[in-house]
C-alpha cells in the first residue's frame, strides 16, 4: 500500500537508488510522485517457505506440542506461515496451538498479523527492537519455557542463544530468508553500486542491514569497494529506515546514515526528501499491514 505525496516537496533533478526489492516498487512510486528519478538495483532477493518441507514439519511439531510463547518477529513471517499452514490444512490447529501461549510481538506489523490470524497479542516492543523483546522475556522468567521464534531473515543466532542461556528451549521458525541477487537482479545492483561510485545518485535507501551488507560485499567482489565507501560517505545520502539497519551501515563504514523518527517507509523517504531539498512535508507514516 502506498501513501500520498506531500504537496510542497520536489524531487525534481535528483536519483535515488533503492536497494530493497520486498517493497522496492513502493519506495519507488513514492519517490516518482515527488518528481525524483529512480534505480532499483535490489542487493538481496527474499526467498519465502525456502524449505517448504520443514516448514511443514515445523508446524506439526508446535501443533502437537503448543510453545509458551511465541515471538511474532515479522508481518510477512507471520502471514507467511499462517498462508502456508492452510495450504496444509494446519491453520486452525496452528490457531489453537499458539492461542494456548504467551504472543510477544517484535513491531506494529507483527501485532497486526497476529490479529488478523485471529489471536492476541500479550506484549509488543516499544521501540520495534528484537533484542528489546529478548531481554523482556528473559525478565519474564523463561528456564524451562518453550520458545516458538519466527525468524527475521537470516539475523537469529545473538537472539536464540540469549534465550537459550536464559534456560529455554527455542524452536526457530525460518518461515523466509535472504540471499544475494542472482542473474538479471544482480545485474541491477551493480549497476546501482557503479552510479553511486560515478556521482549519478544523490541518495540510497536501505529497509534491512542484509541489503547493506550484500551491497558491500558486491561491490568487494567487483573491486569498487573504497569507491563505493567513499561516495556513500560523502556525495551519496544514505537513508536507513530503522536504528538496527543503520547500525549495520556504520559496521560497514557508512559514518553518518540518516534515521526517520517513525520507523516506517514513508517516514524514510520523508528524511531522505527533507535532507535533499533542505526542508518540506512528507507522506504520513504507512499503516501497517
Amino acid at each position: 500500500m502506498t501513501e500520498p505525496p506531500p504537496t510542497n516537496t520536489s524531487l525534481a533533478g535528483f536519483t535515488i537508488g533503492i536497494t530493497a526489492d520486498r517493497r522496492g516498487d513502493d519506495q519507488a512510486v513514492m519517490f516518482r510522485r515527488l518528481g525524483a528519478e529512480v534505480v532499483q538495483g535490489p542487493t538481496i532477493q527474499t526467498l519465502s517457505v525456502p524449505d517448504r518441507d520443514a516448514l511443514t514439519k515445523l508446524t506439526q511439531d508446535i501443533v502437537a506440542e503448543p510453545p509458551d510463547y511465541l515471538i511474532a518477529n515479522t508481518g510477512l513471517g507471520m502471514r507467511t506461515w499462517m498462508a502456508h499452514a492452510t495450504e496444509i490444512s494446519m491453520d486452525e490447529e496452528l490457531r489453537k496451538a499458539l492461542g494456548r501461549g504467551r504472543i510477544a510481538a517484535r513491531g506494529p506489523k507483527a501485532a497486526a498479523a497476529v490479529s488478523m490470524a485471529g489471536l492476541t497479542v500479550w506484549w509488543r516492543s516499544p521501540s520495534e527492537q528484537l533484542a528489546e523483546l529478548a531481554g523482556h522475556l528473559v525478565t519474564e522468567g523463561i528456564s524451562g519455557q518453550r520458545v516458538a521464534f519466527q525468524l527475521h531473515g537470516n539475523d537469529s543466532k545473538e537472539v536464540t542463544s540469549e534465550l537459550e542461556r536464559a534456560g529455554a528451549e527455542v524452536i526457530e521458525i525460518p518461515v523466509y530468508r535472504w540471499t544475494t541477487p542472482e542473474g538479471s537482479q544482480l545485474n541491477r545492483a551493480l549497476n546501482l553500486i557503479d552510479l553511486c561510485c560515478r556521482g549519478q545518485i544523490d541518495a540510497v535507501t536501505f529497509t534491512a542491514g542484509p541489503q547493506v551488507r550484500n551491497m558491500i560485499e558486491l561491490a568487494d567482489a567487483s573491486s569498487q569497494l573504497e569507491e563505493l565507501r567513499t561516495a556513500l560517505n560523502t556525495r551519496v545520502l544514505v537513508g536507513c529506515i530503522g536504528p538496527v539497519c543503520a547500525g549495520v551501515a556504520r559496521e560497514e563504514g557508512i559514518a553518518d546514515p540518516l534515521v526517520p523518527a517513525n520507523w516506517r517507509l514513508g517516514s524514510l523517504v520523508r528524511v531522505v526528501a527533507g535532507a535533499l531539498t533542505g526542508g518540506g512535508s512528507a507522506p504520513a507514516d504507512e499503516p501497517d499491514s
